[in-house]
């Protein structure tokens, strides 16, 4: 089955790392997907980054059988996320443990995609993190561990989870769905600074390091108490 067309392309991507066959079929297959690519070379990326001129809209990082945290991933993350701040990060990776997506989410990346799967859904996962989704693949989020500490008492799992104002959590559950901050706001009727204050709250009572793994934790939590 071919590639999947995208009708109006109107975003680029920038590949960094992976190894050259890799690199280069990746671009090959997204360039006639119709989106705009181009690479950035980890010998000098800082240079070949800020030589676009604030031309890439996603950072795609090829990590291989390693986690985000490797000394040969970090500092390319680190790097990325200086020279173009705000800009979304993708990481494709060989690895599908639960270890490794929580060790990504940790460093801000808004999409995990196992090299395992269809390409076709690469293309669609650009498309909408570009849109402000977030996606970690549902066979992840299935297989993940939830911890299950005994109670000592009645009740007890249940007060384990950070109570959240009723509005927050309606903040939560469309997150949840990889909703950005103005489709929330729109859906609830209030102001988009006010659901950044929401998500802010939430992300610091489920002590989670983006919006991603908030989502996730308040998904193994509820799973803990069902």
């Amino acid at each position: 089955m071919g590639p999947v067309g995208i009708e109006e392309p109107h975003f680029t991507v920038a590949l960094v790392g992976g190894r050259r066959f890799r690199e280069r079929c990746l671009a090959r297959y997204l360039e006639d997907s119709g989106i705009r690519i181009t690479t950035g070379a980890v010998a000098n990326l800082r240079d070949s980054l800020a030589a676009q001129d604030g031309a890439i809209d996603l950072v795609v990082i090829d990590t291989g059988d390693h986690t985000c945290s490797d000394a040969s991933i970090a500092p390319i993350l680190a790097c990325v996320s200086e020279v173009l701040p705000g800009v979304p990060l993708v990481v494709v990776s060989d690895r599908e443990d639960w270890a490794a997506v929580c060790d990504a989410l940790c460093h801000a990346v808004r999409a995990y995609f196992p090299s395992s799967l269809d390409p076709e859904i690469l293309v669609e996962t650009l498309r909408f993190v570009q849109r402000g989704g977030t996606f970690i693949p549902l066979e992840v989020l299935i297989n993940a561990p939830v911890h299950r500490n005994e109670p000592s008492g009645a009740g007890a799992r249940r007060t384990e989870v950070p109570r959240l104002t009723p509005s927050e959590q309606r903040v939560l559950d469309l997150l949840s769905k990889g909703k950005p901050n103005k489709a929330i706001a729109r859906e609830l009727d209030i102001e988009e600074t006010t659901v950044k204050v929401h998500v802010r709250r939430i992300m610091k009572k489920l002590h989670a390091a983006n919006r991603t793994q908030a989502a996730l934790v308040a998904q193994q939590m509820a799973g803990a108490v069902a």
